[in-house]
Parts: C-alpha cells; structure tokens; sequence
C-alpha cells in the first residue's frame, strides 16, 4: 500500500518516495494500493483531498483499494457523524473514479472519532491499525495493520509497517511485471552510395527517403539527369559549392587543386567530392571543386 499524498493540491504533498515505490511494484509485478493522508475538516476539503489524489495516480492500475488515512489530531474535535461524512466524500470520489475506496484507522479511532456504523451502510473497506498479536475491533476489517517494526529484506532498520489482508483483491493472479522493451537492432546509417548501372538521382533519393535535389545539392551535381557507374553519393551532409573546373589537355589533379585551391595536396579533395576511383581525369571532364 503506496502512500500518494497528503491533503489538498501542492506539489511539496507528493510523498517524496511514491512514484519510486510505484514504479518498483510495477516492475516486479507486485499487486499494490494507494493511501492518501488526509487534514480535512470538511467535506468539501476531502473531496479537494480525493481530488489531488487522483491527480497523483492517473494513469495507474492498482488491484488493492485506494485508501483515505484519517488519523490527524485536530479532525477528532468535529464529532464522529462529521468525520464519517468527510471520509465517505472521499471515498465516493474515489469510487466514482473506478477505484476502490477504504478507510485507514486506527482502534482508537474507530471506537471514539469515526461513525462506523455510516462506514458500514456505505460499504467502504476497512483497514483496521492496532499494534498488537490480535486485532480487537469488532466491526468489519478486511486489513490489518499490526506492527511498525517489522524486518524486510533490503531494509536495514526495524521500521515497516506489516499488515495482513483477508480479502482477495486481485482474484488470485498476479499482475505481469512491466517488461523491458526488448532491445533494438540499430537502424542500418548509411553515408555513402556507390553509383551502380541503372541508376538514377531520384531512385537512389526514394531509396534513401530523401529527394534528388537535396542530393544534388549536397553533392554539387549541376545536372541531376548526369550521374555515373562508380560514382559516390553521399546521402548526408551540407550543400556543396556549385564551383567548377573543365579539365584541359595535360591538366593534372594536383596542377588542379594548385591553381584552383590554393594547394596541390588539396587534390584529394576533388577525387572525393567527385567519387573518383583514381587520379585519372581526361579533357573536357567537369569536376566539381570545393
């Protein structure tokens, strides 16, 4: 049983450790429940209070009931009848929100504080807290709560609350536990198209989800009807320069990227930009330049 909250609206009510607690059941497949703590004297404050607590477990599939803990010293003054009508406002919010609602008491309370009777003719669950080898209520308690120092596993200090339950809440299954998502082969990234026969810009663009112009641009290609076998396509990357050279008779790469670029080492950059499979250019070739 997670506690949700306490009291009205505000964010600093969220029990610090719920959506932990939440998340930790759901991963495991552990049935689990929620309580609220409630400071309302009245009962338009309780239905505020059901109201925050429903905001706080949207979303969640509990198979144990949604409880309202009414147990705040300074309710007791208000006279049982009242107290009973503030925890059935709550409770009929909850229920009208396809939960199931209870009440969280103590003996005490149950005896001096809270009209059980009006609980009862309700029919809201009881979750009966005494600290004791027996449970001395004599009303109707589907929970009880009857120790704060019990010892689990994974917890260093004598401090839990340990409760038996006598109803059957989840029908006798169990929840699956929220699997891991199964891990992903990577999507194939490709960077790169080598030209093959038969090719065109727009079929390798549809091919790649992307468009021959976008391409054309990021290649340099002026003409997109123009591509070769053994031609590399980059698929990815910014647009290139449309700057080009004409080869002339005795030109050489290197001559090339001397003239033009600034750098005769700067050759290798137009056989990439090009996709060229050499250093091997002949007159009139358009070469794109960087």
């Amino acid at each position: 049983m997670i506690r949700c909250g306490y009291g009205v609206k505000n964010p600093n009510q969220i029990d610090k450790q719920f959506y932990n607690n939440l998340s930790g059941c759901q991963n495991v497949g552990m049935p689990y429940g929620f309580y609220h703590y409630s400071y309302a004297m009245s009962t338009a404050e309780a239905e505020g209070e059901a109201d925050f607590c429903l905001e706080i477990i949207a979303g969640t599939n509990p198979q144990y009931p949604v409880a309202f803990d009414m147990e705040e010293s300074r309710q007791a003054a208000l006279g049982k009848s009242v107290c009973a009508d503030i925890v059935l406002a709550f409770c009929n919010k909850i229920k009208a929100a396809g939960y199931i609602p209870m009440l969280y008491t103590n003996l005490n309370w149950s005896r001096n504080y809270i009209d059980m009777a009006k609980i009862d003719a309700a029919g809201i669950d009881v979750w009966m807290a005494q600290y004791n080898t027996q449970c001395n209520y004599t009303g109707n308690y589907v929970m009880w709560q009857y120790t704060s120092k019990g010892v689990v596993d994974g917890i260093t200090a004598n401090t839990v609350d340990m409760n038996w339950c006598y109803k059957d809440y989840t029908n006798g299954t169990i929840p699956e536990p929220t699997p891991d998502p199964p891990p992903q082969e990577p999507e194939p990234r490709y960077d790169t198209y080598t030209v093959m026969a038969g090719d065109t810009l727009s079929g390798i663009a549809a091919r790649f989800g992307t468009t021959y112009q976008e391409l054309a641009a990021i290649n340099g290609i002026a003409d997109p009807n123009v591509i070769y076998m053994g031609q590399i396509i980059k698929l990815t990357g910014n647009a290139v320069s449309n700057r080009t050279y004409t080869v002339k008779s005795g030109d050489t790469l290197w001559g090339i990227a001397q003239a033009q670029l600034g750098g005769g080492s700067r050759f290798r950059e137009i056989i990439a930009l090009n996709g060229l499979m050499s250093d091997v250019i002949y007159p009139n070739q358009v070469l794109r330049l960087p």
